[in-house]
C-alpha cells in the first residue's frame, strides 16, 4: 500500500498516462489520416479502373454490342471489388449492366427505367447505401476515335460506363492497421510502465535512499548511513540524518555494554536449568541400572500404542520376559554379578528388537517389550532372536551365571482381545507364568498359531 502511495509510483503512473495520452492522440490523427489516404487512393484506383473499362469498350459501344457489353460488365462483377457496371449510350439510355446486389443499378435509374443518370462526370464520390455496402461511384465517358472537325483533337462522345467500387477491401487494409496501431500503443504503453519507473526512479532514487535508511535504522540496524552527497536540501538532510544515526548508535553502544554481562549470566543460568530439566526428564523417564524406560513412563507409551492400535486396527504384541534363576544368582555370586546380568540382558533385548518396539525394565528381573504392528508369529521369531543372543552373550560375558536363561510369555491384541491396555498385559503375564511353569528357558504364546517353542533349562 505504501508503494502506491509513494511519490514514484504516482509519478510514475502520471507519465504512463501521459504517453498513453499522446500515444492515443497520434494513434487517432494517423488513422484519420490514413483513412483520407485510403478513400483518395481508392478514388484515383476507381478512375483507373473506368478508364481502362472505357478504352475496352468503345468499338462495343459504337456497335451497341449489348452481348458483349454485358459479358465484360458480368466478368467485372464477378471479382467481388466492383459493385456494379452500367453503360449507357450518349444520351443516358441504358444499354446494359450488371450488378453485386440489388442496390447497384436501380439507385442510378430513371423514372423511364430507360435511362440513367450519368452525372457527375469523372468525379469520383463515395457512395454508401447501408452500413457495409460502402464504395466508390464513378461516371466516366466513352469517346469517339473519329473526328469531328478536320485537324481538331476534338472526339465525340459515344455513351458513358458508371462502376461502382467497392471499399471493402481498403477497411480490411484499413482495419488491419487499426488492429497494428492499437498494437503499437499497447506495446508503447507496457513499455513506458518499466520505462518510465526506471527514469523516476533515478530522479527521485535519493529520497529512497532516505526513506530505506530510515526504515532500516528504526528496525534496529544502527549502522546504516545515506551515503547522498547533494548540495541542495536533500544533502542537507542526509547530512542530518547521518549525524541523528551516529548520536543514537553511540548511546545505543553504551546501554548494550551495561547490560551484556546481565544477559550473559542470565542466558548462563537459563542453559543450566535447561540441561538440567531433560537430564531431569531423562532420568524420570529411565532406568538407571539399565538404560531401558521405566515403569511409569511404560504406562503412558502403553495406553498410547494401544489406542492407536484399536483404532486403526492393527496388531501389537506385548512380550514379557523373566531372567530365570535370578534370586540364585544374586544369592550365590552377590550383587554385582546379578547387575551384570540385569544390564547384560537389558543390552540383549535392545539389540534384538527393532527401533520402533519399546523395551522396558517393568521391575526387579522382569523386562517387557511392546511390538507396535507385529503379528504373533513374527513377535515368536523376535523372542526366539532374544533367547539365543542371551545364552550366547552370557557364555563370552558371565560364563560364572549359566545358571540363568530367559522364559517369554506373547499376547497379541488382535488375537487375545484384551478390554484395555492393563489387560494385554495381564494375557503377557500370564503365557509368562506358562512359560515359567512349562520348565523355564522358553516361549509361550498364550493363543499359539503353532506349536509352542520349548527349550531345555
Amino acid at each position: 500500500m505504501n508503494s502506491i502511495r509513494g511519490l514514484q509510483f504516482r509519478t510514475t503512473v502520471l507519465l504512463t498516462f501521459v504517453v498513453l495520452a499522446a500515444t492515443g492522440l497520434t494513434a487517432a490523427t494517423c488513422l484519420r489520416v490514413s483513412s483520407r489516404i485510403t478513400l483518395s487512393q481508392t478514388k484515383r484506383h476507381a478512375r483507373e479502373i473506368a478508364r481502362a473499362l472505357a478504352g475496352t469498350v468503345q468499338a462495343m459501344l459504337e456497335r451497341r454490342d449489348r452481348e458483349g457489353l454485358l459479358a465484360i460488365a458480368e466478368n467485372c462483377v464477378s471479382g467481388g471489388e466492383i459493385a456494379y457496371v452500367i453503360f449507357a449510350d450518349a444520351s443516358g439510355e441504358l444499354i446494359t449492366g450488371s450488378q453485386g446486389d440489388k442496390e447497384g443499378i436501380t439507385q442510378f435509374l430513371m423514372k423511364d427505367v430507360k435511362h440513367v443518370s450519368v452525372q457527375p462526370i469523372d468525379q469520383p464520390q463515395l457512395s454508401q447505401t447501408s452500413e457495409k455496402a460502402a464504395r466508390i461511384d464513378i461516371v466516366y465517358p466513352i469517346y469517339s476515335d473519329r473526328e469531328l472537325v478536320l485537324q481538331s483533337d476534338v472526339r465525340s462522345t459515344l455513351g458513358y460506363v458508371r462502376i461502382g467500387v467497392s471499399l471493402a477491401h481498403s477497411q480490411a487494409r484499413l482495419a488491419a492497421l487499426i488492429d497494428s496501431t492499437i498494437g503499437l500503443a499497447i506495446g508503447i504503453t507496457l513499455l513506458m510502465v518499466p520505462v518510465g519507473y526506471e527514469v523516476v526512479r533515478n530522479v527521485i532514487s535519493p529520497l529512497n535512499k532516505l526513506r530505506e535508511a530510515a526504515r532500516s535504522f528504526a528496525e534496529g540496524k544502527l549502522h546504516t548511513r545515506v551515503n547522498v552527497k547533494r548540495g541542495d536540501e536533500i544533502g542537507e538532510l542526509a547530512v542530518a540524518f547521518n549525524g541523528m544515526a551516529d548520536a543514537l548508535q553511540e548511546t545505543h553502544g553504551n546501554l548494550m555494554r551495561l547490560n551484556s554481562e546481565l544477559e550473559e549470566r542470565v542466558l548462563k543460568r537459563t542453559e543450566a536449568l535447561e540441561q538440567a530439566n531433560v537430564r531431569f526428564k531423562e532420568l524420570a523417564a529411565k532406568d538407571s541400572l539399565t538404560g531401558l524406560y521405566n515403569r511409569r513412563h511404560f504406562n503412558e507409551l502403553l495406553a498410547q500404542l494401544f489406542a492407536e492400535s484399536t483404532r486403526y486396527r492393527t496388531d501389537l504384541t506385548c512380550m514379557m520376559i523373566d531372567l530365570d534363576n535370578f534370586k540364585r544368582v544374586n544369592d550365590s555370586l552377590g550383587h554385582q554379578i546379578g547387575d551384570d546380568l540385569l544390564k547384560m540382558t537389558s543390552t540383549v533385548i535392545q539389540e534384538s528388537i527393532r527401533e520402533s518396539d519399546v523395551a522396558v525394565r517393568y521391575g526387579g528381573d522382569e523386562f517387557i517389550v511392546l511390538m507396535p504392528q507385529t503379528a504373533p508369529e513374527d513377535a515368536q521369531a523376535s523372542a526366539e532372536r532374544i533367547i539365543d543372543r542371551f545364552r550366547s552373550t552370557l557364555q563370552k560375558r558371565l560364563p560364572e551365571a549359566s545358571i540363568a536363561s530367559l522364559s517369554i510369555g506373547l499376547a497379541n491384541r488382535a488375537c487375545d482381545l484384551p478390554a484395555d491396555s492393563m489387560g494385554l498385559i495381564q494375557l503377557a503375564d500370564e503365557a509368562l507364568y506358562l512359560a515359567k511353569a512349562g520348565g523355564k528357558n522358553r516361549i509361550t504364546v498364550l493363543r499359539p498359531t503353532a506349536e509352542p517353542s520349548r527349550r531345555n533349562a
